[in-house]
């Protein structure tokens, strides 16, 4: 029984590793021809027959972001935003799912179940509401009204709910009897603890924010708080024709370039994280 069942397991494994690499192939062809339509001379970008190598590299072509268009400070504010929701997310999601793991009180499991029905909400409901929020407060093109209403998140408290409550008691309770109030507890024992899933959170709230490009584009209309997702339409809606083609590829290839990196960085941490929060061992 055991020969066909570990032959099956093996073309399961050879099919799945077979699928994953032509998906791999794909993607990498699809990076390689951007990157090198990037460097193309304009005139040969929609040339027919299609080349994928230029006939002359025009590097000149990965300045054309910065100097035809506002894209410096498209990047400068979406890193600005970017990093303040990350920051912001990871102290009152940990800060929320210590609560929630940690403390009995009247309500608890009934406000983390009204907390965990919000994800079942789709995002774009709220916008309404929250848009004339956000404009009484005058917060329309400022970096207040992009960073302060995506400050914590649902999504987040879960993660952080699940991986404290992974945290032995006896650690927090040794801690208490040392004298620490629960801000020191939480700082010294529990986050020490549990920084896998606070770098699995930190990346996908930035990935997640880097990439918004809806709310960005209700609050920011002007060049001095666009992000890049708002500042790219812009860009493309303002060039178009063949001759923009190598300066768009060069901006998008930019703007892509963070996420990508930060993944490659903490990918060990983000499946740490994960599965912390998930209880497995």
């Amino acid at each position: 029984m055991s020969g066909p069942r570990s032959k099956a397991a093996r073309v399961g494994r050879g099919t799945a590793m077979t699928v994953a690499g032509l998906g791999g192939l794909v993607f990498v062809s699809v990076l390689v021809y951007a990157v090198l339509t990037a460097l193309k001379p304009a005139s040969e970008v929609l040339s027919v027959p299609l080349h994928w190598l230029p006939s002359t590299f025009e590097w000149s072509n990965l300045t054309l972001p910065f100097t035809e268009t506002p894209f410096a400070r498209y990047f400068l504010n979406s890193t600005v935003v970017g990093v303040s929701v990350t920051l912001l997310n990871v102290v009152t999601c940990t800060a929320a799912g210590f609560s929630f793991a940690k403390f009995r009180y009247r309500g608890r499991d009934t406000a983390f179940m009204v907390v965990l029905a919000t994800l079942m909400i789709p995002i774009e409901i709220i916008y309404v509401p929250l848009y004339s929020l956000v404009y009484s407060l005058g917060w329309v093109d400022s970096f207040a009204g992009l960073i302060v209403p995506a400050g914590t998140s649902a999504f987040g408290i879960f993660l952080m709910r699940q991986a404290i409550g992974n945290v032995p008691d006896e650690l927090i309770e040794a801690a208490r009897l040392d004298g620490a109030g629960d801000l020191r507890t939480l700082v010294s024992i529990v986050v020490p603890v549990v920084k896998g899933p606070m770098a699995a959170l930190a990346l996908f709230i930035f990935m997640l924010n880097w990439d918004s490009h809806l709310w960005p584009l209700l609050i920011a209309s002007d060049d001095e708080h666009r992000t890049l997702p708002v500042g790219l339409s812009a860009m493309q809606a303002d060039n178009l024709g063949s001759a923009a083609v190598p300066m768009m590829l060069v901006a998008a290839l930019l703007a892509a370039l963070p996420t990508v990196l930060l993944f490659v960085t903490l990918q060990r941490k983000f499946v740490e994280g994960v599965t912390m929060s998930a209880g497995i061992r």
